[in-house]
């Protein structure tokens, strides 16, 4: 089996190809992520074709310009078209091919017309999707809402999974995002992310405090508004709430309404995280829209159970009333019990806790590369058997 992968920045396409590689199945990885930071596995470099880092341009745009940069979008999107052609002549004669979303049009065309099967990498919710309900977030908290997708990102990833042969998602929240807007249901395959658990174990607790604790971006698509207004509510001793992650600009003025609730910290070194993680008692994500955020996944895998919405893509992994709680979004009610409920039930605490521990091991890359060679076999079996 000679499988492609595709990906013009990086996401995980380096475990992706490394766990092709280990499996004697990778036929070549193409990619713009510069050489020097495409090292976080060890894939042949013989495999790798890096194509101009034409992303790098984005990148510093945004240092550069901040807040000025109002094309970043528009920009995006011609790069991704960009890299797209240079990839589709790069292919050629894979029997499957992986390639990331707004970005593979002309390279599914060119797999497909030679034979292979084109599989279209969704890493999160449709874009049409996802602009809807922000559109609407945006209104219900009276800020206002710059679309950051181009419309033409949203046309381009809507005719990629109408071309491609099968769409791959990482949780069923992004496969459904996808059927509300007539993609084919036989179309999707579902496999959850793994998580590195060289990077994520349990660590000493260095105090009592009943810890709740939320990593990411500080901002309206993670719903943190529910979160703080969850707290605003609770009256428990000897608790407290750690937020780590960069604010949004347009969330700052709801960020310091609520800042007497929380502790914050603007930044911690990815390798540190299991720390903070193994410091707090429960991992907690209201999230909006997620493809299927990882952090889920590191906190289980330092012990905590997760309380997270449906729209975490935390469906891939979470077990309701198991190792957490899947909840509705826009549902401070709904966190603020989940929390005391923990907070009272120690021994419940101490049960979710284990089995997200033991959740955790069982998603692991290499976990996820074993089910992901097993499907692409599959599909090759039955496209041959007709």
């Amino acid at each position: 089996m000679k499988v492609l992968v595709s990906c013009g920045t990086k996401f995980h396409s380096d475990h992706y190809g490394y766990q092709l590689q280990k499996r004697d199945s990778l036929y070549k990885l193409i990619t713009s992520h510069p050489a020097f930071a495409y090292n976080r596995v060890p894939i042949n470099r013989e495999k790798i074709l890096f194509l101009p880092p034409i992303f790098t341009l984005s990148f510093i745009f945004n240092k550069l310009l901040g807040k000025l940069y109002f094309f970043k979008s528009s920009l995006e999107w011609l790069l991704a078209v960009v890299y797209d052609w240079m990839a589709s002549w790069c292919v050629g004669n894979p029997d499957i091919s992986i390639s990331w979303a707004w970005a593979s049009l002309k390279t599914i065309r060119a797999v497909k017309s030679k034979g292979g099967i084109a599989i279209v990498e969704e890493c999160g919710s449709c874009n049409k999707h996802q602009e809807q309900l922000l559109s609407e977030e945006y209104q219900r908290l009276n800020l206002d809402y710059k679309s950051k997708t181009f419309a033409k990102i949203i046309t381009r990833e809507l005719k990629e999974c109408q071309e491609a042969d099968y769409i791959l998602c990482p949780s069923e929240y992004v496969a459904n995002s996808l059927r509300k807007q007539g993609i084919a249901d036989n179309k999707f395959i579902v496999i959850p992310y793994g998580v590195e658990l060289d990077l994520f174990s349990p660590q000493s607790k260095k105090d009592d405090i009943f810890r709740v604790i939320f990593v990411g971006t500080v901002g309206v698509r993670k719903g943190l508004i529910y979160l703080f207004q969850a707290l605003e509510n609770l009256q428990l001793d000897n608790f407290e709430c750690l937020i780590i992650g960069r604010v949004e600009p347009q969330f700052e003025s709801i960020f310091t309404q609520y800042q007497k609730y929380f502790k914050y910290i603007p930044r911690v070194e990815h390798s540190q995280l299991k720390y903070y993680y193994s410091n707090s008692s429960v991992f907690v994500l209201p999230s909006l829209d997620e493809g299927m955020a990882l952090v889920q996944l590191e906190a289980m895998a330092c012990g905590l159970p997760v309380i997270c919405t449906f729209n975490s893509g935390g469906d891939a992994v979470i077990k309701d009333d198991e190792d957490g709680f899947i909840i509705p979004i826009r549902d401070s009610q709904a966190i603020k019990e989940k929390i005391e409920y923990f907070y009272q039930n120690h021994q419940q605490l101490n049960r979710m806790s284990d089995n997200a521990l033991k959740k955790a091991k069982k998603f692991t890359w290499d976990n996820y590369g074993t089910r992901l060679e097993t499907t692409l076999k599959e599909l090759l079996v039955k496209k041959y058997e007709f």
